[in-house]
């Protein structure tokens, strides 16, 4: 049976802190799972923001098997490379190209789309699912025993388990560790607009970049020093998104202000460059910027109890996805979507989580779950933040030596396109990608019940009890009794 359709044999009442990505896609999957879900955001409403963002072939393979392959091929478009051009010159550096062959070996498909049309596909199936949202309710104190949240009007929330899926200024977080995430400014900052692409069709010097998409699936990188700009279609083909990246000292009258309740006029960004692109930024009048920050990944998930978690940004706030998403009444911080993985971790993070809990059959399985999910999710962030972090330095490169070497390999790799690749060079790249497009979250949870989950569950029947028939929820009593104590 498909974990996206397996219903654990003990239902159990979570509290989601955060309807973010995250936050929706867990609900959406424990609630498929077969428990009950409650989604707290002190948001004041859905979080249908500006931008695109993108769906490697390891967050899309987890969307198609949740049932969204419909809405994907309408709101979604396929991709298949990036054409990097000099931002001073205009000159076509080269062309990072992932071969159809290789891709269908991940499973999968590279796709961009709109961010709200992510976060619609996902609102709707959380409350399909059974899973109830509540917007303006800010959580202000979590608590392990017994499971609660406290809202800011005084109102306290129980449940069997709190996840907190609320960024890296995690409320949750700071009732897990007892500390909140450290945040330093990166010294960037992504200004991202929407346009309609009948402004760039009916613009004859503007017009190839729509037509760019439709004759091979790619989208344009204008790379520069200390500063890149991404633009690609999205909501299926009608609009345009743009993402310029720029170092703050260049841009004046912001100050320390971050968030996306900073709106920015056109006429305030230092863009100086080449004629095409400084045509394609002059058209939005306004940029909503969001300021870029390093911060640490927790050191724990969870508690000792195993009834407190976090994951996605409160967990792991990866160098892609320092981006923080707020308007001027939202302070849940949600990633932005303007880079490659950012919102593929949340996705997975959801996947790995409702596999696991699909499972639960004991209550006493509650802690050993929540490290799993720990301990199958950690290295894998830890691995994409250091490919990111990677990527970034390379867009960024200066001139000099290094970048000369990666404008060679750039063009190198886009002349062996023209030329056809052979099965050596069709292996290269997969052993390239493999590890992060390849990766199938469900898998990695499966794998990992059947090698230390199914073992747990033999010992204990091998010592001849059940421990779900001794224990029962807090939420269901005020005094909750471990089989260890009933032991005794």
């Amino acid at each position: 049976m498909s974990s996206s359709k397996r219903r654990a044999p003990l239902s159990i009442d979570f509290i989601i802190v955060g309807a973010g990505i995250a936050g929706l896609a867990t609900a959406f999957r424990l609630c498929q799972a077969g428990h009950r879900v409650r989604v707290l955001d002190k948001a004041a409403g859905p979080n249908r923001r500006a931008g695109g963002t993108h769906l490697p072939p390891n967050a899309t393979k987890v969307l198609m098997d949740w049932g969204f392959k419909d809405e994907l091929l309408k709101h979604g478009l396929s991709t298949r490379a990036s054409t990097f051009i000099s931002i001073d010159t205009g000159k076509v550096i080269g062309c990072l190209e992932w071969k159809e062959d290789v891709l269908q070996e991940t499973g999968a498909d590279y796709m961009v789309i709109r961010y709200r049309d992510l976060y619609d596909m996902l609102y709707r199936a959380a409350i399909n699912a059974g899973a109830r949202i509540t917007y303006g309710a800010t959580v202000t104190n979590v608590h392990a025993n017994p499971p609660r949240v406290e809202l800011h009007d005084g109102t306290v929330l129980k449940a069997d388990m709190v996840v907190g899926a609320d960024g890296p200024r995690s409320t949750v977080r700071e009732a897990v560790g007892g500390w909140s995430s450290e945040e330093v400014p990166e010294g960037h900052s992504a200004y991202v607009a929407i346009i309609s692409r009948d402004v760039l069709q009916n613009d004859p010097e503007l017009s190839d970049l729509t037509r760019f998409h439709e004759n091979r699936p790619d989208y344009p990188i204008w790379t520069g020093d200390s500063r890149h700009v991404i633009a690609f279609t999205v909501a299926g083909g009608a609009e345009f998104a743009i993402h310029a990246f720029l170092p703050d000292s260049e841009v004046d009258g912001i100050g320390d202000k971050d968030g996306w309740d900073v709106i920015v006029p056109r006429e305030k960004l230092p863009f100086h460059f080449e004629p095409k692109l400084q045509r394609l930024l002059d058209i939005p009048a306004t940029y909503q910027r969001v300021r870029l920050f390093q911060r640490e990944c927790a050191e724990e998930w969870t508690d000792e109890s195993g009834r407190l978690l976090i994951m996605g940004e409160a967990a792991h706030p990866l160098y892609a996805s320092l981006y923080e998403l707020r308007t001027p009444n939202d302070n849940n911080n949600h990633p932005q979507p303007c880079v490659l993985q950012s919102c593929s971790m949340q996705i997975e993070d959801a996947e790995v989580l409702g596999t696991l809990f699909s499972r639960l059959r004991a209550w006493d399985q509650l802690p050993h779950l929540a490290e799993a999910f720990q301990e199958l999710r950690e290295p894998r962030t830890r691995a994409i933040y250091a490919k990111e972090t990677k990527a970034f330095d390379t867009v960024w490169v200066g001139p000099g030596p290094q970048r000369d070497a990666r404008d060679q390999a750039l063009y190198g790799m886009m002349i062996e396109g023209h030329k056809g690749w052979d099965e050596t060079k069709m292996r290269w790249q997969w052993d390239e990608i493999c590890e992060v497009f390849g990766y199938n979250a469900r898998d990695a949870a499966e794998d990992w019940w059947v090698m230390w989950g199914m073992l747990r569950e033999r010992s204990i029947t091998r010592e001849g009890y059940c421990p779900s028939s001794y224990t029962v929820p807090f939420c269901m009593g005020a005094t909750v009794t471990h089989y260890a104590e009933l032991r005794n």
